[in-house]
Parts: C-alpha cells; sequence; structure tokens
C-alpha cells in the first residue's frame, strides 16, 4: 500500500528533475562569438567606438574608413599565412620531411606575420593622429593593459585581440 502511495509523489519528483535540468542545459546554450558570452549580449553589445571615449561622428567615420582599409590589406595576409600553415603541417607530417623546405616555409611565415605587425602599426599610428590627447591616452592604456592581461591567463591571439577592435 506503501508503494502506491509513494509512487505520485516520486513521478512528481522526477518530472521535476527533468524540468530543472532541462531549462538549465537551455540557459547554458552560448551564442557564437566571444566565448563564454550569451548570444543576447552579443546582439546589445555596444559598438566598438565604446573603446574610444568621446569619439565625434567624424572620427568614427574615419576610423571605420582606415579599419576597412586596413582589413582589406591584411585578410590576403593573414589568409596566406594560413595557407603557409597547412604547407608546413603537410611538409612536417611527411614520412621523410623535407627540412629545407621546412625552413623555407617557416621563414615565408615568418616575413608575412612581420608584413602584418607592420601594417597593424600603421594602422595604429594612423588613428592615434585622428584623436585628441585624452582619446589617445585610453586608446593607447586599452590595447597595453589588456592585451597584457590576457595573455598572462593563456589565452589565445583572437581572444587577445578582442580587447581593440580596431586591430583586428
Amino acid at each position: 500500500m506503501k508503494t502506491k502511495m509513494l509512487r505520485p509523489a516520486m513521478n512528481a519528483i522526477v518530472i521535476g528533475t527533468l524540468l530543472m535540468t532541462m531549462g538549465l542545459n537551455v540557459y547554458a546554450q552560448r551564442g557564437q562569438g566571444r566565448p563564454g558570452q550569451p548570444m543576447l549580449i552579443q546582439e546589445n553589445r555596444p559598438q566598438r567606438e565604446h573603446f574610444i571615449p568621446n569619439l565625434s561622428p567624424e572620427q568614427q567615420t574615419q576610423i571605420q574608413e582606415l579599419r576597412t582599409k586596413h582589413l582589406k590589406e591584411v585578410t590576403p595576409l593573414r589568409n596566406e599565412l594560413n595557407e603557409k600553415r597547412a604547407r608546413l603541417q603537410t611538409l612536417q607530417s611527411a614520412e621523410k620531411p623535407d627540412m629545407n623546405a621546412i625552413n623555407k616555409t617557416i621563414d615565408e611565415m615568418a616575413q608575412i606575420k612581420a608584413n602584418i605587425i607592420k601594417k597593424k602599426a600603421a594602422h595604429r599610428a594612423e588613428i592615434s593622429s585622428l584623436l585628441t590627447d585624452d582619446q589617445r591616452v585610453e586608446f593607447s592604456a586599452r590595447r597595453a593593459g589588456g592585451s597584457k592581461k590576457m595573455e598572462h591567463r593563456g589565452h589565445n591571439k583572437q581572444e587577445r585581440m578582442g580587447n581593440c577592435p580596431y586591430m583586428q
């Protein structure tokens, strides 16, 4: 007789537990983009200008134009670098690796990386030239401080670059 009375209570507990588990699963789902950030926050995230305080509409337009120009220059280099990485992986995984080809590919990758870094430096200088002294201080401080903090946490380059959208 006791088991018949306990059955409805146990069913209610099981159903409640399942509902709670399903609810937590849905809540735990993350959107694409920055790790650990739900999609809703991503969509409502302030515009990139938020990284530099008090930008005028003219400054915003100029910075966006510079960013577009920079991405057009750097994207082909990044693509080429990715191709070299793939080539290096193929060379290194060969049964008898050709060290001359491996070293040549590494040198080519280093040259591409140097070009990307030089273009980033020029891009930062162009942006900096558009800013007031206060804005320039904030721009430099956020880039330097944020990057170092993320490096010490062991995050990858893509996540570190998230601190300064103008450098991507």
